[in-house]
């Protein structure tokens, strides 16, 4: 009986996992944006751990990434107040809405007051317009975790050290 040839066979590598955001603050926005809740939850109760100033810049970075994504230069006031309006029927009384068309104007450039706005409404403005451009992009993980780590990078560029996750 004739025995068969085998082709060697080569060692199989694994597949390199895509990136991901390397902060707590950066987990934290990706689990929020995909509504994770499951990873989310872990990481609220941690959330004291990872709210120094330099986790808020990586924050703030998204905030910044999100918006020039979203609004091309010079978009006119009726869109961002669409936006709005529309983050308003998604999230409801939640969402702080002329705060946060304020904070997206300013964001563009217009010369808007938000100095008296709490750092709570602040946070819930930036974290529920990051929730609306994950929405935009179908929730595509590839899409949340490139700007997350845009972001991140910002604030390291920045001079500021976010917690790292792990």
């Amino acid at each position: 009986m004739a025995r068969r040839k085998y082709r060697k066979s080569r060692p199989v590598e694994p597949p390199i996992p895509p990136p991901m955001p390397r902060t707590l603050m950066g987990r934290f926005l990706r689990a929020s944006m995909l509504r994770q809740s499951s990873e989310r939850e872990p990481l609220t109760a941690r959330f004291p751990e990872f709210s120094s100033l330099g986790s808020v810049h990586v924050m703030i970075a998204a905030f910044q990434i999100a918006v020039a994504r979203l609004f091309e230069p010079n978009t006119g006031l009726k869109d961002v107040s669409l936006l709005v309006s529309d983050m308003r029927r998604a999230f409801g009384p939640e969402l702080p809405s002329l705060e946060t068309e304020a904070l997206i104007r300013f964001e563009m450039g217009e010369d808007v007051a938000i100095g008296d706005l709490s750092v709570r409404t602040k946070t819930s403005a930036m974290i529920l317009t990051l929730g609306t451009y994950a929405d935009f992009v179908e929730r595509n993980q590839a899409e949340v975790d490139g700007l997350l780590l845009e972001a991140e990078q910002r604030a390291f560029d920045r001079g500021h050290h976010p917690e790292l996750a792990e």
